[in-house]
């Protein structure tokens, strides 16, 4: 079974065009009832997706958005179509749908009405457009793309915020300021303080004197305190505690074609440094503005594309992916703030990334016995340990986290052509903690067999089946897939000011500027070139949930929005 998913995008201009892309499938796309004196529309489409549910705790959602262009614009202008906040139609199928409107008016989530599981498929769903808002003065000349995302929701709530047991915890975890090695309980309340020192006296290289030293206290609803005086500087960090909507998956590289497949030309001065290229020589000058900041591999032919299977049509000006459900592994800080200011997301903040993966649950963490750790045939109980993985309390055989013993446990291999079908046909529990991307990492030395060879991201949501679990499908306690495994996590830091200024009330409005950048300081006070994203620090999210690894070269992220208040 395939749980994964790509961005899709519907072209519509006559008629209407049908596209399956994994888990989600838009069909029928139309622009209907059309009001030429209110100049309003109707966007109708069906859409259907594969493992839909909602239970007591949370739901998987679509979030769905759309970009626009007239005719006379010879390119696209990253012009994100205004939807509005009543007359929209939730269709009819085989389950009951409803819609939570951003309160921007810049998409939607669309999700089950009530508890249940299974498929969902639904006909003529409606959007309605006030094209007036957005300054169209002609309907019959729009030009229209529609996207899908899957997301899932999660709650309000405290959570666990480090994994420390008392005389341990991950890599430059978060940990007791006056309780060392000891997790922290985030509610509506003040927290204690809360640093992240760690041996070898090698945090402050990433993280302030505030945050390293002195220490800071977080409040779920309050934000961040970093005088200790229980009164906020920034009160509008994300912290993890208020509701959310998370990428059920990292951002594939079809999800990423398609978002550079919607780059700006409009007109602008070429006073920004462009590379020319001769594979290139044919793409106005205008556009590589962009494409040299948001193309990993522009101006390039590489040798080894390291499983990037992006390239562009320099005929055509088009993008085209051989491997669409693969996940995006070249990212930066430019590119996630500039894909999810495309797509009226936002960045994941480090807390809501623990948040996440854990959910209300403390962490899990298990000190080694003996050093014992390359018992090739111990018990996770009693010989191995691990730090707190995304997927929760696994105490099934495991191997340990150095793989160099044994070769019997380091090859996976592909169930055959990746086609966006493709498992690991061999994984099962004694390789639990390998993460296929590297040859050499904290998850485990491996090798690959079958499939397209080489090292580098492999397809989103791959370890999940049909039979899965929790914790063979590597899922959060929410139901998010590949947190610990896959490409390693951009998030957003609070080690240091420019991050602090983040908001949950801020997201992407849809529009980059000419060179590709999010733009207009949406994201943060100080502009795009401040803030430092990644784990507790400098870092990267890798494999525990807690810890901070710095320097691998495959870097996606995934991206998330606040939740509508009428959620």
């Amino acid at each position: 079974m395939k749980k994964n998913l790509l961005l899709l995008s519907i072209l519509l201009l006559v008629g209407t065009l049908s596209v399956r892309a994994n888990g989600i499938t838009l069909q029928k796309v139309a622009l209907t009832d059309t009001n030429k004196t209110a100049k309003t529309a109707m966007i109708r489409f069906n859409i259907a997706w594969e493992n839909s549910w909602r239970d007591s705790i949370n739901w998987d959602a679509a979030w769905i958005f759309v970009k626009f262009r007239e005719l006379k614009d010879s390119v696209w202008k990253y012009r994100h179509l205004t939807l509005s906040q009543t007359g929209n139609l939730p269709g009819t199928g085989n389950t009951t749908m409803k819609f939570a409107v951003s309160s921007d008016n810049k998409g939607v989530f669309y999700y089950r009405q009530l508890p249940g599981s299974g498929n969902v498929k639904m006909d003529s769903v409606k959007l309605l457009w006030n094209y007036a808002l957005d300054k169209i003065a002609n309907i019959d000349s729009v030009e229209i793309k529609v996207f899908a995302t899957e997301m899932v929701y999660v709650p309000a709530g405290n959570f666990s915020l480090g994994d420390g047991n008392g005389t341990q915890r991950s890599y430059n975890s978060f940990q007791l300021k006056n309780a060392p090695n000891n997790y922290a309980v985030i509610t509506d309340k003040w927290s204690p303080l809360i640093n992240t020192k760690n041996e070898g006296n090698q945090g402050m290289q990433y993280d302030d004197a505030i945050l390293y030293t002195d220490g800071i206290r977080i409040s779920g609803l309050g934000g961040l305190d970093i005088s200790g005086d229980k009164v906020a500087e920034y009160p509008d960090f994300p912290t993890g505690y208020r509701s959310f909507y998370c990428m059920k998956y990292d951002v594939t590289q079809g999800q990423y074609a398609d978002f550079l497949n919607t780059l700006s030309l409009r007109d602008t001065t070429l006073s920004y440094y462009y590379t020319d290229t001769s594979r290139l020589k044919k793409v106005p000058g205008k556009y590589k503005l962009a494409l040299q900041t948001l193309d990993p591999v522009y101006g390039m032919t590489p040798l080894d594309l390291q499983r990037h299977t992006i390239v562009m049509d320099s005929t055509e000006v088009k993008y085209t992916v051989s491997r669409p459900d693969r996940a995006y592994a070249k990212g930066n800080t430019t590119t996630y703030l500039s894909f999810s200011d495309w797509a009226a997301l936002r960045p994941m903040t480090e807390l809501e990334y623990e948040k996440a993966a854990r959910g209300p649950l403390p962490p899990i963490y298990k000190t080694y016995n003996n050093n014992n750790y390359n018992n090739y045939n111990a018990d996770t109980t009693s010989n191995w340990s691990g730090f707190d993985w995304a997927w929760g309390n696994d105490t099934s055989y495991a191997r340990t986290n150095s793989m160099t013993g044994n070769n019997t446990y380091n090859v996976l291999t592909y169930s055959g052509v990746e086609n966006g079908t493709e498992t690991f046909s061999n994984y099962n529990v004694y390789k639990r903690y390998i993460n296929p991307v590297y040859s050499s990492n904290n998850m485990g030395n491996k090798t690959f067999s079958g499939g397209d060879g080489g090292d580098g991201p492999y397809r989103v949501g791959i370890f999940a089946t049909d039979s899965s679990t929790r914790i063979s499908s590597g899922a959060t306690y929410y139901g998010i897939m590949d947190f610990s495994k896959n490409v390693s996590k951009i998030v957003v830091s609070i080690s240091y000011p420019a991050g602090r200024t983040f908001s949950y009330k801020v997201h992407g409005d849809g529009m980059l500027n000419a060179y590709g950048n999010s733009d207009n300081a949406e994201f943060f006070s100080n502009g795009n070139n401040g803030p430092i994203m990644g784990g507790g620090s400098y870092l990267n999210k890798t494999g525990a949930v807690s810890e901070r690894q710095n320097g691998y070269q495959f870097i996606g992220f995934r991206s998330v929005r606040t939740a509508p208040s009428d959620n």
